[in-house]
């Protein structure tokens, strides 16, 4: 994949995904930005050295345009920490229009990709061992339905569920699929990396990507 000249990221919410993103991002020695609703979580999820490394932290809801706004200016990419969000992802798709950012990277569900055809939606093959996959897939797909309207640059990431492992796979990148579900459950690390690999080159652009490990 070709490498935009991407440098600036901001990153949107530090619970698990995000946390593991802001590492990550550090980590490849790129410009990192945050922005939270609330400072004190952000020092009970980093630790003081890695929030003294980021570039801003801008305090505020990711669904209202002003702090949105305030977060993204001078930004490349803006990268979602949180999925199942139609409001937000809407405001988000509009304020990487509105300031000019460069894309959007949006964590959405596994159950969102296609089966092996091509043509079924993933969750139609859970619904037997999984009783909420169908309105799963629709609090996700409204999401991605907002984000592709907008009419932005964007790679949404399908991770299905996280769970923290303390360190990031070595084979992860070759998990990853387009469109077509790779499995239901991936770490937090590794996701992390699928989504600053996804803001930092263009080869998924505009499309539904999905890992496992």
């Amino acid at each position: 994949m070709t490498a935009p000249n991407v440098n600036h990221i901001l990153i949107a919410g530090v619970g698990g995904l995000g946390t593991s993103m802001v590492h990550e991002a550090l980590e490849r020695e790129l410009t990192v930005s945050v922005l939270v609703r609330d400072r004190g979580r952000l020092r009970t999820r980093l630790d003081a050295g890695t929030i003294a490394r980021l570039s801003r932290i801008t305090i505020g809801d990711a669904t209202n345009p002003a702090a949105l706004d305030r977060a993204m200016q001078d930004v490349d990419v803006a990268i979602s920490g949180n999925g199942a969000h139609r409001r937000m992802a809407l405001a988000m798709a509009e304020a990487v229009k509105r300031n000019g950012v460069q894309k959007l990277v949006w964590p959405a569900g596994g159950s969102n990709a296609m089966d092996e055809d091509g043509v079924t939606p993933a969750y139609k093959r859970l619904l037997d061992s999984w009783p909420g996959a169908e309105q799963a897939y629709l609090a996700h797909q409204a999401c991605i339905d907002a984000i592709r309207g907008a009419g932005i640059n964007y790679v949404i990431f399908g991770p299905g569920r996280m769970t923290p492992a303390g360190h990031r796979s070595p084979d992860v990148a070759a998990t990853v699929r387009i469109n077509r579900v790779a499995g239901m459950s991936i770490s937090y690390e590794d996701a992390a990396w699928v989504m600053l690999e996804a803001a930092t080159t263009n080869g998924w652009d505009r499309e539904l990507v999905s890992a496992a490990t």
